[in-house]
């Protein structure tokens, strides 16, 4: 096995704020056999640490890596499929001995990133569950899926179905960025705290305030969701939690608001977020969540993004069980006769683009991919940009 002599941790000089170690870099003409790692070994001052030692810096190397799949838009580049950063897995690439020391580490500490449910399953399906029960840290754009069948009406699936398909995934934190208007968000999240498995933490993120403020009124539009009435939060969703899985399992949810507007980063940093709650007097129970809380929905704060964070307990269960409703939203009793991998006409959901015509077969609400766009490589300085 030969590897290519690169230099992955020396930083170009210059002052470019790129990442550096995910770019490209030229290779030189010189390899590499890794039947000489004793003599590389012996004159590396890193491998001459404690191996204690060595372990904490290659989790922080992996703490601070993602790989991106999926389709991307921005008004820069349009659409284009994103692939990983080059070189974001290099370190396993460097010798022998670090390649032992890493390969058994590094899945459980990137982060993969996927741009929409779909790319997800295309990617996770096709791997051992072996190994997908080793994945510990996933972010998934909010979108839903819809699934067009000749002869049936169009079926739209929520996230909590999506991940019925995936029973090995045991995940630390799953990050779920939602693009969805605001009943749908706050909908998939219900969905997600009274059915959701597979995940041990999950940080919902909204660009606004607006899940929080809607009005029935506001929710027309989604043949799935129809009129929603909000509850009080996040005492309605702790309320549902803990009914779920036990008054001492330790399961709670909070609410974060970010300080500043139009960052929807900002809401992941605590010094930048302040905690969220509503708590209604006795009497306008009755009539909360009928109008619009103009607060969360109107001018500067509805700009303001929203952190849901859901906690289940140490000791609960968190493996895949029957979401508990029939077959036209249960995505794993509907095709349970047939794999992923065959199920290739699905269409992701998107929200209109004020920038662009309506699309051709409808409003903006669902978009076929009618051709393939260019590759693109996930350019980051922090894992949790957005």
């Amino acid at each position: 096995m030969m590897i290519q002599d690169e230099d992955y941790f020396i930083a170009p000089k210059g002052g470019r704020r790129y990442r550096w170690y995910n770019q490209t870099r030229p290779t030189t003409s010189k390899r590499i056999s890794m039947s000489d790692d004793r003599g590389i070994n012996d004159s590396s001052r890193l491998l001459q640490l404690p191996r204690e030692l060595r372990d904490e810096i290659w989790e922080l190397v992996f703490n601070s890596t993602r790989l991106t799949f999926g389709m991307r838009y921005t008004p820069r580049h349009g659409e284009r499929y994103l692939k990983p950063a080059p070189h974001s897995l290099a370190l396993l690439r460097v010798c022998r001995q670090i390649n032992v020391e890493t390969r058994d580490l590094w899945m459980q500490r990137v982060l993969f990133n996927f741009e929409d449910p779909q790319t997800m399953l295309n990617k996770l399906a096709e791997l051992p569950e072996s190994t997908v029960s080793r994945i510990r840290h996933v972010r998934l754009i909010g979108s839903p899926m819809m699934r067009y069948l000749k002869g049936f009406d169009d079926l739209m699936y929520r996230h909590e179905s999506i991940f019925q398909l995936l029973p090995a995934l045991r995940l630390d934190c799953l990050t779920i960025f939602a693009v969805a208007p605001a009943a749908p968000e706050y909908d998939a999240l219900t969905n997600l705290v009274n059915r959701g498995n597979g995940w041990r933490e999950l940080r919902y993120i909204t660009r606004s305030s607006r899940m929080l403020g809607f009005s029935p009124s506001r929710s027309h539009g989604s043949r799935e969701t129809g009129d929603i009435r909000r509850q009080p939060q996040p005492r309605s969703w702790n309320k549902r939690l803990v009914g779920r899985d036990g008054d001492g399992s330790g399961s709670s949810v909070q609410v974060f608001r970010a300080i500043d507007e139009d960052d929807c980063a900002s809401v992941l940093d605590p010094l930048r977020r302040e905690p969220f709650e509503q708590n209604p007097e006795e009497h306008e129970l009755d009539d909360f969540g009928r109008v619009d809380d103009e607060e969360l929905t109107r001018g500067a704060g509805a700009r303001r993004a929203l952190l849901v964070l859901v906690r289940r307990g140490d000791k609960v269960d968190v493996g895949q069980k029957s979401p508990g409703y029939g077959k036209e939203r249960d995505m794993k009793a509907r095709f349970n006769k047939r794999t992923w991998r065959v199920r290739n006409k699905v269409i992701i959901w998107t929200s209109p683009d004020s920038e662009k015509d309506d699309d051709d077969v409808g409003n903006g609400w669902a978009r076929p991919q009618l051709r393939r766009p260019p590759y693109g490589f996930d350019d980051y300085y922090d894992i949790d940009d957005l």
